[in-house]
């Protein structure tokens, strides 16, 4: 799994699996935990809003033995996209739903509506409008070197590429259960103060999300738009069936970004059909967590650090 916050909720995932259930159902449930805590604002509850002051999240769900795939994004009033990605999968003939449309299958499905907005969420939010996001906290203020308190650094020209590293947030959960089924799911709220209508590589199926039972799975966060362009789930899990180890698939998949892009911002985790896990980051040392069947408490992995 990657995500700080997200390692406090990887026992659901595991009592699950203990329980002998499905991966699905593992992915599912703790990627539900992560949206409906308020204190990752990367993720459902608590997510920050895009420029024009709205929450909007996207979710995938992935099932490696059958290949199939269920998507939303742009979501507004719905606080589970995970659960709402799951029933794009199994109950319509599509993969991926976008907007009102997934707004419509919600409704349909008796989602509760959520105010999605929290007074964290909506603080940052007005002290951007009000260019004294630089005052908000530690995390930003001069010494950090993400905003000073010039107005330069909140035109639209120039504030989205000083902060953008430092402002997304994304959950990764990969599940193997006693069946060796695999599943993945990601949720997000997206890039901070993303441009209305943004959607990034979570929801896309092989951009930010892939698995495959025959040979693993791989989920990124980080700027998605890199993702996209590069298909970077999808590559890792090519380069595992190639015989490439997960760490080794992460890290050619991060020289394939660094070049395209100087200075990218891209982490990707994977695992392989034996449960060997690895991952590698394009611009610090990432964490990820792990726990099997005999854990006994959460274990933080190190993936590599790719650097040019």
């Amino acid at each position: 799994m990657g995500s700080d916050s997200a390692k406090d909720f990887l026992q659901i995932g595991i009592k699950i699996l203990r329980e002998k259930g499905k991966a699905l159902d593992a992915a599912e449930q703790t990627c539900r935990a992560v949206e409906a805590n308020p204190d990752d604002h990367g993720v459902g509850l608590g997510g920050i809003t895009n420029i024009a002051g709205e929450v909007t999240l996207d979710a995938s769900i992935m099932d490696g033995r059958t290949l199939n795939a269920g998507a939303v994004a742009h979501v507004r009033h719905y606080l589970h996209v995970i659960t709402l990605a799951r029933k794009v999968m199994e109950e319509t003939p599509h993969v991926l739903l976008v907007g009102d449309g997934a707004e419509l299958l919600a409704e349909h499905f008796g989602f509760k509506k959520t105010k999605l907005l929290t007074p964290y969420a909506e603080e940052f939010y007005n002290a951007f409008k009000e260019k004294r996001l630089h005052l908000l906290g530690p995390e930003f203020d001069e010494d950090k070197g993400y905003l000073r308190d010039d107005e330069q650094h909140y035109d639209m020209d120039t504030w989205f590429k000083r902060l953008e590293p430092h402002m997304m947030g994304t959950v990764n959960v990969m599940a193997m259960d006693i069946n060796h089924n695999i599943a993945t799911g990601v949720t997000t709220s997206g890039t901070y103060l993303k441009l209305p209508g943004r959607v990034g590589d979570s929801p896309i199926i092989g951009a930010g999300n892939y698995c495959d039972n025959r040979y693993g799975a791989a989920c990124c966060t980080g700027t998605g738009e890199l993702a996209i362009r590069n298909g970077t789930a999808r590559a890792v899990v090519a380069y595992m069936k190639t015989g490439l180890g997960p760490t080794e698939a992460c890290e050619e998949s991060m020289k394939e970004i660094q070049e395209i892009v100087e200075h990218p911002t891209v982490n990707v985790i994977a695992f392989n059909k034996l449960g060997e896990t690895g991952g590698a980051a394009t611009y610090r040392e990432m964490p990820y967590y792990y726990m099997d069947l005999d854990s006994k408490s959460v274990e933080t992995r190190m993936g590599a650090w790719i650097q040019k």
